[in-house]
């Protein structure tokens, strides 16, 4: 009974990372740090891989994450949408409430390594990775009304299959929104459109595409964790303090009852994300 309970929690917590997949500038990779799979699932790529896809414990741990993450995708990509529109401001600030929760137990990390620390390396890592996402935000339209592509032919496969790579690898990266990427080279309203109509022939290229961006993505930053600890570290807790400003509302309402329930959305966002991190140290220190 137990065992059928931790694998439904691992499909939820797969289904919540689907829901930050859809959504422009809000990040998987951060969910999957928040609701602590991060680094299981770069583990677990790693350990199918080297043993040829024999390893049935890892190989089921990520059946089940992304089974969530696809019945969110296909689920809930327009509903999702449909939300966005209606509640654009606090949608978006209930996601930074969750992205700061975030930031502390990234930080923390970076005390579990020997490594030094505050270094030009480090520093660099984290000015460049943050200067990254507030520049593709600014190169970033945000138009999705664009038409979408509807019909697979041997041309537009290749872009449809790097749609699928990078919906994929940035999907495991923390404050990377693999959405915003999409924006960014016009295929949004293609993926979106894929996933909400099931679109059977753009979905089998999306697919691969994601398969392969997944194996790609994890095996290097599992290479990186080993090599460059901080380095890396540091670079994602610059991409996670960008995000902020991907996300950061067009329009604020600055009237008393909108800046209460703004107050109270974000609130509700860094509870979920830092107190679900408190919550698992108390656990921890029970267990000893």
């Amino acid at each position: 009974m137990n065992n059928i309970i931790s694998q439904l929690l691992i499909v939820f917590k797969g289904f919540l990372m689907g829901i930050a997949g859809i959504i422009p500038g809000v990040s998987s990779g951060t969910v999957a740090v928040i609701v602590k799979v991060y680094d299981h699932i770069i583990l677990n790529v790693d350990k199918v891989i080297k043993s040829r896809f024999t390893d049935l414990k890892a190989l089921t741990f990520l059946l089940l994450v992304y089974g969530g993450n696809f019945l969110a995708l296909f689920t809930l990509a327009s509903t999702m949408e449909n939300l966005l529109a209606t509640y654009p401001t606090l949608m978006r600030i209930f996601f930074m409430g969750l992205i700061v929760g975030s930031l502390p137990i990234i930080i923390l990390k970076t005390t579990e390594s020997s490594e030094k620390r505050f270094t030009l390396g480090t520093t660099l890592a984290f000015f460049l990775s943050l200067a990254f996402i507030v520049g593709l935000n600014i190169v970033t339209t945000t138009d999705i009304e664009a038409a979408p592509i509807t019909v697979l032919t041997f041309g537009n496969s290749f872009i449809i299959f790097f749609t699928g790579l990078i919906a994929s690898a940035t999907a495991i990266v923390p404050g990377v929104s693999g959405s915003m990427v999409q924006l960014a080279i016009g295929m949004y309203p293609t993926f979106v459109n894929a996933l909400s109509t099931v679109n059977i022939p753009i979905l089998i290229v999306l697919f691969f595409g994601m398969l392969l961006g997944l194996i790609g993505a994890a095996r290097l930053i599992g290479y990186l964790l080993k090599r460059y600890y901080q380095i890396t570290y540091f670079t994602i807790i610059g991409l996670l303090v960008g995000s902020i400003y991907q996300i950061w509302p067009t329009r604020l309402d600055l009237e008393l009852p909108s800046i209460i329930s703004m107050i109270v959305v974000f609130g509700f966002g860094f509870i979920l994300a830092f107190g679900s991190h408190l919550f698992d140290r108390f656990k921890k220190k029970d267990t000893l």
